[in-house]
């Protein structure tokens, strides 16, 4: 069998899965579909105001309004390309390692290019369809900057799919290469570097640097401060940066030179599917070889280190359960929980890329250039950066939190024949993830609150507020994974792609959203009351704080509370036996 015919294979058969789940999604779950779609589209139609006028506001400003635009544009696709490359590479490995339908799919008479290959289709439309929808809003009103007519979307669209092709491919070449040849030692140079990039955001957090330089009239040296950093997006090897290019000679008419990257885009989306098929006849069964010789080797030693065999350690575990003040079985279901982690290299790989890139962004705050003197970029900086944290929060209880339930599968019943109840294993299961993400973002809010210099009473009012709104993300997806699961699914990005997944992250978008509003209010009413020569007093001031914190308990209440008791209720009525 040739390559392309296996791939039509692989496409109809799988084609004619995904038919039977939308008839079913559509007979059994028309209300969700109906309320997922009309979320959908006010997000589209939201998405385009709020960047539209964005767009208009930078290109109404005088001298470097042209130059803002085209280093955004850049900077956009840029980030758009890395986060596709993550995306693709977690979930394509999900499907081409972890899944046990590639069992029987290496045993089939089918080349292994061709399940390469179609892994790498299959990791990209499920990574990629989330960030088209999300791009759409923003292409449609670059289209609107540029006040051109439908030749800007026919070379727009074409080149972001080809750069979404790229992406998908070159992540199936990293993990081919990782997995064939990644060897134990390659972590220390790795944990040396995250150790060395710690430690220069450190550097810049505790000294002063350049940041007076920043804050001086000079806006000239300052924008070229601030965008020198931003230089990387626009070399001219990155894919990203010839979609920019498409861009912008699409928007000025120059159609010769889009229709130009156009056709360069294409030619090394078509060579990198190439590549990616000679990699895979090559490296695949290699690369799935070495995992599933490991998988015994890994049983063994677990076996070797159960607990029943080294009676020793049980004084050191009943002193751990005491410290956290958990019975036996609940410090055994939360001790699972958190080696199930730390053997994913995908989840604690996310997590500790998007910590770490909040905390060099909060360390660097007072770098941005803005006079931190003034009470209005104060304001304004503090309340994007608690917005900014919630919205990369949000991601993680989506992620991680919403499929841990479904992903107990077939073996849940094990939890309903142990000592704990399934009750019982969701409030372990909350306690943890809000405990160890409040922890985090609380550092991360206080970390950027000293770098702006904020009051006392200000810190802890945003710790507060963030604290709740962790706890409040974290019961939401947990809840709605209880309520909404899925145990035909053995790989989590298709759980999260599905109806449960796409209502928890606009429900957890809407919560940010009402509790930044919540937030921000008190402090947008004090600003006008200031610029009409009314100050507010002390007391007043604190009184508008509480009350913002209450709005923000309360929204926790509705979007946290109130669906973790439905779960709560369902887990005890064990309705889950019956989907098993």
């Amino acid at each position: 069998m040739s390559t392309a015919s296996a791939i039509y294979l692989l496409a109809r058969i799988h084609g004619q899965m995904l038919r039977h789940r939308i008839h079913e999604g559509l007979a059994s779950n028309r209300l969700l579909l109906l309320t997922i779609s009309s979320f959908l589209c006010l997000y589209c139609v939201a998405a385009y105001v709020l960047v539209d006028r964005g767009l208009q506001f930078i290109t109404r400003m005088p001298l470097f309004g042209p130059l803002l635009l085209e280093r955004l544009i850049y900077l956009l696709f840029f980030f758009f390309f890395v986060m596709l490359v993550i995306s693709n590479a977690t979930i394509t490995g999900m499907g081409m390692f972890r899944r046990k339908d590639m069992d029987w799919q290496v045993a089939l008479p089918l080349p292994y290019r061709s399940l390469v290959l179609w892994k790498t289709l299959e990791g990209m439309a499920l990574a990629s369809w989330g960030l088209l929808v999300l791009s759409a809003p923003i292409l449609v009103a670059l289209g609107g900057i540029y006040h051109v007519g439908p030749a800007f979307y026919f070379f727009g669209v074409p080149a972001l799919l080809c750069l979404v092709t790229i992406s998908a491919n070159l992540s199936s070449w990293l993990l081919l290469l990782v997995v064939r040849y990644a060897r134990y030692w390659w972590w220390k140079p790795i944990g040396l570097l995250g150790l060395w990039l710690l430690g220069m955001s450190l550097y810049r957090f505790i000294s002063t640097g350049d940041s007076e330089s920043l804050k001086s009239g000079d806006i000239v040296s300052s924008l070229h401060d601030v965008l020198q950093h931003t230089e990387i997006c626009m070399h001219p090897l990155l894919p990203s940066s010839w979609v920019a290019e498409v861009i912008f000679a699409s928007g000025r008419g120059l159609y010769e030179q889009a229709a130009f990257f156009s056709f360069v885009l294409l030619a090394n989306a078509l060579f990198a599917l190439t590549v990616t098929a000679k990699l895979g006849g090559h490296w695949f069964y290699p690369a799935w070889h070495r995992v599933m010789a490991a998988v015994p080797l890994v049983r063994a030693r677990a076996a070797a280190d159960a607990w029943f065999r080294h009676p020793e350690r049980s004084a050191k575990r009943s002193l751990m359960a005491r410290v956290w003040g958990l019975d036996r079985p609940g410090y055994a279901a939360i001790l699972k929980d958190v080696r199930t982690f730390i053997r994913e290299p995908t989840q604690w790989g996310q997590s500790l890329l998007i910590f770490g890139l909040l905390l060099m962004y909060t360390s660097n705050l007072r770098r941005l250039g803005y006079d931190l003197q003034s009470p209005f970029w104060i304001i304004i900086i503090s309340h994007l950066n608690l917005l900014v944290c919630c919205l990369a929060l949000s991601t993680l209880p989506t992620r991680f939190i919403f499929p841990q339930i479904s992903m107990e599968g077939q073996r849940l019943w094990i939890l309903g024949l142990s000592p704990l109840s399934l009750e019982r294993v969701l409030s372990l299961k909350l306690r943890l993830s809000a405990g160890v993400m409040g922890l985090l973002t609380t550092i991360l809010v206080f970390t950027s609150s000293l770098s702006l210099s904020l009051p006392w009473q200000r810190t802890v009012f945003f710790c507060a507020a963030v604290l709740m709104l962790s706890y409040g993300l974290n019961a939401l997806a947990l809840s709605l994974g209880a309520l909404l699961p899925n145990f035909r699914e053995p790989n989590p990005a298709r759980i999260i792609s599905g109806f449960g997944g796409t209502l928890c992250l606009v429900s957890s978008f809407l919560y940010i959203l009402f509790s930044s509003t919540a937030l921000a209010l008190p402090e947008a009413l004090r600003w006008h009351a200031q610029v009409a020569n009314q100050p507010t007093l002390p007391s007043i001031a604190l009184i508008q704080d509480l009350l913002a914190l209450v709005a923000v308990l309360v929204l926790s209440l509705i979007f946290g509370a109130f669906p973790y008791w439905l779960a709560k209720k369902r887990t005890k009525s064990l309705d889950y036996l019956k989907e098993l």
